[in-house]
Formats: structure tokens, C-alpha cells, sequence
């Protein structure tokens, strides 16, 4: 698993701000019921104690936000860069991982459900590439943007 001195937190809040519909546009923010905002406050929470385990995280990403209207590029994207963080721990892979969580959430968003991680980003993607190439491709192109750009 991804220790705390791995993880870019930063990048994270970022991507996950540039696809919050805002509280202008929700009426309120609905904080842990929203798959946003559920993803916000446990990188938030995962920033204060230091740590990468979300304890339940997995288990209690909201299934039922149906929101919609999410930028799709913006979501793919933060999946992409969520990807490139994760250390490939392939048999180590932990559910409650806050990279696992925050992606698993953005895939409500983006499939309509969780997708089954394997602790490996590229086996991931030709897995995604099954269920939708076109968003496949755009994951792919924006990991290997991003590796590019960080390396």
C-alpha cells in the first residue's frame, strides 16, 4: 500500500475540486452523501492523521449520489492521475487504500459502479478499455501525459 510520503495530496484536492459542481450549483453541499465531497473529506481526513487507510472507505462511498453533470474530462483525468500515484502493490492492494477509495468513487461517477482494482493501473485500464474504449483511451492518454510531465 501507498505510505503517507508517497501520496500527493495536493494533486488529489485539486483534481477533486476542478470537478465539484459547488455548493452555487448543488443548493448545498452534501459532504459525505456526495461522491465528491465523501472523496474530499477522506483525503481530508487521511491529510490529518497522516495515513493512507480510510477505515470503511470503500464500504461507504454513497451509491446512491446521482447528481450527473460532472465534467467527464475532468473526472477521467483525476482517475488517470489517481492511477500514476498508485505504487502497482498488486497482491498487497488494500480496498480501503485512499487512492482505491477516491478512484472507486470517481468511477460511480464515470460507469455507474465501482470497478474491480487488481493493484495494477495497466491491467486496469485494458480492463476499462472493455467497458468503454473512448474513456479508456482518454485515461491512457492523460497517465501517460501526466507520467511524462513528473518524470
Amino acid at each position: 500500500m501507498i505510505t503517507f510520503d508517497q501520496i500527493n495530496l495536493i494533486e488529489i484536492f485539486k483534481d477533486l475540486a476542478k470537478i465539484c459542481k459547488t455548493p452555487q450549483v448543488c443548493g448545498s453541499c452534501a459532504e459525505r452523501d456526495c461522491l465528491i465531497g465523501y472523496s474530499r473529506n477522506v483525503t481530508a481526513d487521511c491529510r490529518i492523521a497522516k495515513t493512507t487507510y480510510v477505515p470503511d472507505g470503500y464500504k461507504n462511498i454513497p451509491p446512491s449520489d446521482i447528481r450527473g453533470g460532472y465534467d467527464e474530462y475532468n473526472v477521467l483525468h483525476a482517475i488517470a492521475h489517481l492511477l500514476y500515484q498508485c505504487r502497482g502493490c498488486m497482491s498487497d492492494h488494500c480496498e480501503n487504500c485512499l487512492i482505491n477509495v477516491v478512484r472507486s468513487a470517481l468511477e460511480v461517477i464515470e460507469f455507474g459502479e465501482e470497478q474491480e482494482y487488481e493493484g495494477d493501473p495497466i491491467s486496469y485500464m485494458f480492463k476499462i478499455a472493455g467497458i468503454d474504449a473512448d474513456k479508456a483511451n482518454i485515461i491512457r492518454r492523460e497517465y501517460l501525459e501526466h507520467k511524462k510531465q513528473l518524470t
